[in-house]
């Protein structure tokens, strides 16, 4: 089975579900043997001096529908063809990103989200939201005077809503 691993730099980390990797460069390969979707380790016949594939640490494999982080890059043979051409053997470990593979479905199902980095549900019991109170202390003066002999005072405390001082 053929398929294609598009090779990318990522920047972003790894808890980020919206990512922007910048693609470097494809390579095409072959399936020759079994091989996990999730942490695939696959193997790179790597001839082309022009291409740096030590700058990579994302790929994603197109035939699988899925973005992965280059886990490990180990060089294990070296050897030159008949035509006088140097051929490197890589072998490239990789871990399923599933927040990003899997980004459209999260962002577009319907759900309520306990936390989140910018935006805040007052209804949601959030220990780590930080709130500030400030006493807003409000001075009414009596129009028609004030006698201490025949009063009766009333206190009205508003928090359901806030209110700006006058």
């Amino acid at each position: 089975m053929s398929f294609t691993v598009v090779f990318m730099y990522n920047n972003e980390p790894m808890n980020k579900i919206s990512k922007n990797p910048q693609q470097k460069f494809s390579l095409t390969g072959t399936l020759r043997e079994e091989c996990s979707i999730v942490d695939p380790e696959i193997l790179i016949d790597w001839s082309d001096p022009s291409i740096d594939l030590t700058s990579a640490n994302y790929a994603y494999i197109e035939i699988w529908h899925r973005y992965y982080y280059i886990t490990d890059m180990t060089s294990f043979r070296s050897f030159t063809d008949e035509n006088n051409v140097k051929h490197d053997l890589w072998r490239i470990k990789m871990h399923c990103d599933v927040l990003y593979t899997f980004s459209e479905g999260i962002l577009n199902s319907p759900c309520v989200v306990g936390k989140s980095s910018s935006s805040f549900n007052m209804y949601l019991n959030d220990s780590h939201y930080k709130c500030k109170q400030n006493d807003l202390i409000s001075v009414q003066e009596f129009p028609s005077g004030f006698d201490l002999n025949n009063a009766r005072f009333v206190i009205t405390l508003l928090g359901s809503r806030t209110q700006t001082a006058p």
